[in-house]
């Protein structure tokens, strides 16, 4: 029994090694942006705004740095994250609104809290991003961000 668990537990480890750096980073892409209700449901619950131009602005100079240490182009994680990013305020917009108007039921639990669980797992993401980018990946666009995104919208 112990060995099929151990076996289980192996299996998604060794799959990292072989998705490309393009597969890993569209991979954690979606992961980001699958996110994004959550975070919605974090900030409309707690009366936040969906778009923090400071907070935003500090992500992509922290970004770019890391990016710049792995021999990135800082205008190039820039763009690839900022892209990223008004990809997840759509999605936190959508949610807000539909939730708004009733045409999607909130979510039966209480939201998590933003700043000790949330953006711990987006900084982490973000950094994989980074390494997957060093590793060769190119920056996704902006249309295939919106492609990944329409998958988190709320259904009406």
């Amino acid at each position: 029994m112990h060995k099929k668990l151990f076996i289980l537990a192996l299996g998604p480890a060794l799959l990292v090694g072989c998705i490309s750096p393009q597969g890993e980073l569209a991979s954690l892409a979606e992961q980001r942006l699958g996110m994004s209700r959550d975070i919605a449901w974090a900030k409309h619950s707690a009366d936040l705004p969906v778009y923090d131009p400071q907070r935003e602005t500090a992500i992509l100079h922290t970004m770019m740095a890391a990016g710049q240490q792995q021999g990135l182009a800082p205008d190039t994680v820039r763009r690839f994250f900022a892209a990223e990013m008004e990809a997840s305020r759509r999605i936190q917009w959508a949610w807000i609104e539909a939730w708004r108007k009733e045409l999607a039921a909130p979510p039966e639990r209480p939201a998590v809290d933003l700043g000790a669980y949330l953006r711990p797992q987006l900084d982490e993401i973000n950094q994989r991003q980074i390494h997957a980018m060093a590793r060769g990946a190119s920056p996704l666009s902006v249309d295939q961000l919106s492609e990944i995104g329409a998958r988190f919208l709320p259904k009406n």
